[in-house]
C-alpha cells in the first residue's frame, strides 16, 4: 500500500507513525500535497493533518496574525522590488488578503488578479506568503479543504487520554499549573534570598472548554473533524480516516 505524506513534514518528528508503516506494508511517497499531511495516491477527497499534541493544535488557533499595518508597508515594499502599479492596484491586493475569507478562495483570486494584471510570479508569491501570515498556515488548510470539497481530518495525537471533543471540554492545560516568581515580595528565605509570591507562567493559557469550543466552531464552519488518539495508534488512525483501514 502507498500513500502520500506532505514533502513540509518533518522525517524526524514521525519516526514512530514511519516505523508502523514499514512494519505493516505501508510506503509512503513524499509530495506537496494542497492540504493535509496525509492522502492517497490518485484520491484528494480525503486529507489527514496531524498534530502532535494538543499545545500544537493551541498554538495553531491562536496565531498571531501579521497585523494590516505591516500587511500594508510589506506591499509597498514589493512594489518598489517589482516595479508595480501603485495606485488602485496595491489597494486591491490589500483588501483580497486582509478581508474576511469565510467564503472566498484568496490564493485563487490572487493568482487571477495578478494574471490579468500581468504582474511578476515572484510578486505573486510574496503576495500568497502574506496572506499565509495574515491568515496562518492552519486556517490556509481550512479554506483549501472547504473550497477543493476536500474532507479533512485535523489527527490530534495525545497523552493525556483525549478521545474527542467531549473529552477535550474536561482537559486541563498542564500549563496552568506552572508556577514563577511574580513581582510581590513576602518574605525572606532562611538564607536571606528574598521569597516572592508565586503567580502563573500562563495565566490566560487556552483551556479544554475553549479549545472545544473553537474546534466545534470550525466543524461547523469548514467541515473540518477533529480526531484525538495516542500517539502510538496515529499510524493506524490516518489509514482508518482515509478509508484504507
Amino acid at each position: 500500500m502507498i500513500i502520500l505524506e506532505d514533502s513540509r513534514q518533518q522525517e524526524s518528528k514521525h519516526k514512530v507513525k514511519h516505523k508502523w508503516f514499514l512494519e505493516h506494508g505501508v510506503h509512503w511517497n513524499r509530495s506537496a500535497l494542497q492540504c493535509g499531511d496525509y492522502q492517497l495516491p490518485g484520491d484528494g477527497s480525503v486529507a489527514v493533518d496531524t498534530k502532535k499534541d494538543i499545545q500544537e493544535l493551541i498554538g495553531d488557533i491562536q496565531f498571531k496574525a501579521m497585523s494590516k499595518k505591516e500587511i500594508g508597508e510589506r506591499l509597498g515594499d514589493i512594489a518598489i522590488q517589482y516595479c508595480l502599479p501603485v495606485n488602485g492596484f496595491l489597494d486591491n491586493v490589500y483588501h483580497l488578503i486582509t478581508d474576511d475569507d469565510s467564503d472566498r478562495f484568496v490564493e485563487k483570486e490572487l493568482s487571477d488578479y495578478c494574471f490579468q494584471k500581468d504582474i511578476p510570479e515572484g510578486a505573486l508569491k510574496e503576495f500568497q506568503n502574506l496572506y499565509v501570515k495574515r491568515h496562518g498556515f492552519f486556517h490556509r488548510g481550512l479554506v483549501r479543504a472547504k473550497n477543493y470539497g476536500v474532507q479533512l481530518y485535523v489527527l490530534v495525537e495525545n497523552k493525556d487520554g483525549v478521545t474527542d471533543l467531549h473529552n477535550l471540554s474536561l482537559w486541563e492545560n498542564p500549563r496552568r499549573k506552572i508556577m514563577v516568581n511574580g513581582p510581590e515580595q513576602i518574605g525572606f528565605y532562611k538564607n536571606g534570598k528574598p521569597k516572592y509570591k508565586k503567580v502563573p507562567k500562563f495565566p490566560n493559557c487556552m483551556m479544554g472548554e475553549q479549545l472545544a469550543k473553537a474546534c466545534l466552531t470550525m466543524e461547523d464552519k469548514y467541515g473540518v473533524k477533529f480526531v484525538f488518539c495516542p500517539p502510538e495508534e496515529s499510524a493506524e488512525m490516518i489509514l482508518k480516516l482515509l478509508g484504507v483501514g
